[in-house]
């Protein structure tokens, strides 16, 4: 199956340039501007109460440190929370669906979920904006998971706001951008821009650590 995977993906490495801050809009307002995603459904308000190895007081999305946590909800309607996986190598995608190389990379992302079922590697992808630049709703990652027949490998509802420019804390350059995080919620790895091999590439090396 890997070897399918390399045979059959052969772009090279894209990314898609971040629109202007405040081009793209939800109802008028700048993206950037709205608080938070993770009240869109009110019946998702229980708390994640994270592991008792979650002991840090700071995080950063800097290589070599904790990421901050993200809460939020799934495709399946469930709460999420990234600390709560703690154990579990991780890949987050962080794309938008007016983004032509992280439509590329969704097709994708199932395929890899199964390949590395064994390793107990999730992957998830953080859907920042839809294709017309909106907040994604609960619709909209079911949307978008069913089109790219997602199963367990997650879709996640995400902002601007989760990012540096909107005042959050992950640091977005180009989209789609992967952070990996290994078993002991530690960042290990950033690609920024995608292609299939260095996805694989950047796994692998996960899992050896």
């Amino acid at each position: 199956m890997l070897r399918t995977i390399l045979l059959l993906l052969t772009f090279l490495p894209a990314a898609c340039t971040p629109p202007v801050e405040g081009d793209l809009t939800d109802d008028g307002d700048s993206a950037d501007g709205i608080d938070s995603p993770f009240d869109i459904d009110e019946n998702h308000t229980d708390p994640i109460i994270p592991p008792s190895n979650i002991t840090w007081n700071a995080c950063a999305c800097i290589e070599g440190d904790h990421p901050c946590n993200i809460e939020t909800v799934d495709h399946h309607g469930e709460n999420f929370g990234l600390y709560a996986l703690y154990g579990r190598p991780i890949v987050l995608d962080f794309s938008a669906g007016w983004c032509g190389p992280c439509r590329a990379a969704a097709d994708h992302a199932q395929e890899i979920q199964d390949t590395y079922r064994d390793t107990d590697l999730l992957y998830i992808t953080v859907l920042v904006e839809t294709i017309d630049g909106r907040i994604p709703t609960e619709q909209d990652i079911r949307n978008w998971a069913d089109t790219y027949e997602n199963t367990d490998s997650l879709v996640i509802a995400g902002s601007r706001s989760m990012l540096e420019s909107g005042g959050g804390s992950w640091a977005l350059s180009g989209w789609p951008t992967f952070y990996y995080i290994d078993r002991e919620m530690v960042l290990r790895d950033i690609d920024r821009g995608y292609s299939a091999q260095e996805v694989i590439y950047s796994i692998e090396w996960l899992l050896t650590l």
